[in-house]
Parts: C-alpha cells; structure tokens; sequence
C-alpha cells in the first residue's frame, strides 16, 4: 500500500533565508549521485514523469544526469521486487547516501532502499523544513494558527512547486486541521498549471468532505456486516467515543498500530471509550484470520465494496475518525497521541 500519507508528513517551512532561484536558476540539467551501503550491485531504477531510467550501482555508487523544466516528484528502486524511495527531482547537483536491505514479506524477498540524506536539493531541505516544524508544533494549543500562517508564507514562496499541491492536498483530505475557508485561501494562492493533477483532485475531493464528514459535523451513518456474520450500524456508537478505525489484513502498516489501539482501549475501558475497525478487505477468511491474530476485541466490521470508504473520500489506510457519543467527528486521522490527548480531557470533564 502507498499511502498517500506515507509519501510525505505535513510540515511547515520555517527560517528559509535563500532565495529558491539561486539553488536552481544557474542550472540546465540534474546529476544525481549516490552511495548506497550494503551489499548490492545490480541495477538502480530512476522514474520521474515519463521517464524510467537505469544504471548498474558500482563500488557501492550509481549516477544518473538528465534534466526538467521544473521540479517533478520521483523515485528510486532496485531490481526484482522492492520498495521505492521517493525523491524530488530538480535541476541541481543532489548528492544522496541511502541504506539497503533485504525485507521478507509474505515469504518474498524485498530489495529495500532507504535514503538517509540529500544534498544539493531544494526540495528535499523544503520537505525536511516541513518536517521538523510538524514533529515539534503538532501537539502544541495553536497548531492550526501555527499552520495556517506557514502555510500562507510557504505557498507565497513556492507557488509553482508541486510541493505546494501536495500538501494542501493532504491539509484537505489526509490530515484536516484547517477549515474549509482557510484552505481555499491559501489554494487560491499556487500555480495550480505547476501542481500534479492528483493532489487537485485530491484538494477537492477534501473540501467536498469538509462540507460534509468535517470536525464538529455528524458522521456518516452507515450499516455493516460484522464478523460474526450480523449487521451493525452506527447507532452502536451513541453514547461512547469511538475511534473509527480503517484498515485491511493487507496493510502492514495498519496491522503494526494495532498493539497500540489494543493499550488505548484498555487504558481508557473505564471512560465510555469503544474501537470499531472497519476493514476493506475483499477475501473475508484472510480478514477473520487477522482479527484473531490481532485479538481485536472490539467490534469488526467489514466493508466489501468500500462503498463508506468512498463516500468518506478515504485515499489510504490506516486512516480513522473520533467520533463523540452524539456522533459528531471530533477529529480526523489522528495519531495515538492526539487521540489520547483528546480522550484524556474528555473523561477529566
């Protein structure tokens, strides 16, 4: 699964002094130089828009040199099944060190790259700028006032990097903290020529659902088979905070924060809290199999032909909605922490 998500964290740019031309105005072309540690020396994969290139690593090292008329996302990824890695592609001289690795998932191995650092590129201090500002500011009081005049600053600065579109696509759909009216301010503000027509449909399939599913409106009521063959609905959740949880036996990333929602429910039993995951599994044993597996003991409901997972607009899992005991979304794909957090202050009521 790629979860949109897992492609990029939302961040803000903070104490950005140079000028973004002066990194690529000069410049016509890309090289791409890296290093890999591990012990792998067969063929590395460049794609970027149209273009899939390759060359063999030697000595631990691989270069590829080519060139675009603005930066464009990418990626890298070995021979034979693998992992990509992403990476902007701009042009500059962009230096990268990565790791390899093998991975064995369903008994099949995996080549796994992982890029540790970049240098030479705007893109990548720009998404790491982000990044750092998210980590430290994502828990504090003012976060959306924090992100909304970041946001403001970053597009102004970026309003023809792809970048810009791939985070107000998140802001609207993956990570909603912003109000509808504040999102379409600050979209009005890109080079919508410059963005990935994906994350425009994506931003506006995210302000669609804010009218609708949003913090602070009634979620969407719907009825489900659970696992033991019985329709639910959601008149199961009045008067209970419940955590909506969706996921699939096949997301591994879902099946790994599962340790986690077993700990929240315990920690909070006491509190009027509940769990309901809903799957989108397509084969029902593979999906009563990691139930068990799992020991999800809350109720389990499964979505066979995602018919909520689409009208709730959902591009990945694990994705999940708090709901409140009047049915009213308290908030949208939160972390463990901001659903303790919000838990916590409910039972201190």
């Amino acid at each position: 699964m790629k979860n949109i998500f897992t492609i990029l964290i939302i961040c803000i740019l903070i104490g950005c002094k140079e000028n973004p031309k002066k990194e690529t105005a000069e410049k016509e072309s890309f090289s791409l130089k890296g290093t890999i540690n591990g012990d792998y020396s067969d063929y590395i994969y460049l794609n970027y828009g149209n273009v899939k290139d390759s060359t063999k690593v030697l000595n631990n090292s691989f270069e590829f040199n080519g060139m675009v008329k603005t930066p464009i996302p990418g990626s890298l990824n070995l021979q034979g099944y693998y992992t990509s890695a992403d990476i902007y592609i701009e042009n500059s001289d962009i230096l990268i060190q990565a790791d390899f690795k093998t991975q064995i998932q369903n008994e099949i191995k995996y080549n796994v790259l992982k890029i540790n650092d970049i240098k030479g590129s705007y893109s990548a201090r720009i998404q790491n700028e982000y990044k750092e500002f998210y980590q430290a500011n994502q828990n504090k009081e003012n976060f959306k006032s924090l992100l909304y005049e970041k946001l403001k600053s970053f597009i102004e600065e970026n309003k023809n990097h792809p970048l810009s579109g791939t985070i107000l696509a998140e802001n609207a759909l993956i990570e909603p903290v912003l109000t509808k009216s504040e999102l379409i301010e600050i979209y009005a503000k890109i080079d919508t020529t410059q963005q990935n027509k994906e994350d425009l449909e994506m931003f506006k399939m995210g302000i669609a659902n804010l009218d609708e599913y949003g913090i602070n409106k009634p979620f969407l009521k719907f009825t489900l088979p659970n696992s033991k063959g019985k329709n639910d609905d959601t008149t199961s959740f009045l008067g209970k905070t419940t955590l909506v949880d969706f996921w699939a036996s096949w997301c591994r990333p879902c099946r790994i924060k599962h340790p986690d929602l077993i700990r929240l429910k315990k920690k909070f039993e006491k509190d009027n809290f509940d769990i309901v995951s809903v799957s989108i599994d397509d084969n029902k044993k593979n999906w009563i199999q990691a139930i068990a597996k799992d020991n999800l003991t809350w109720t389990n409901l499964i979505d066979f032909d995602k018919q909520v997972y689409n009208e709730l607009g959902i591009q990945g899992i694990p994705f999940n909605y708090l709901i409140d005991e009047n049915e009213i979304v308290l908030g949208i794909n939160l972390s463990i922490i901001e659903i303790e957090k919000i838990v916590s202050e409910k039972a201190s009521r």
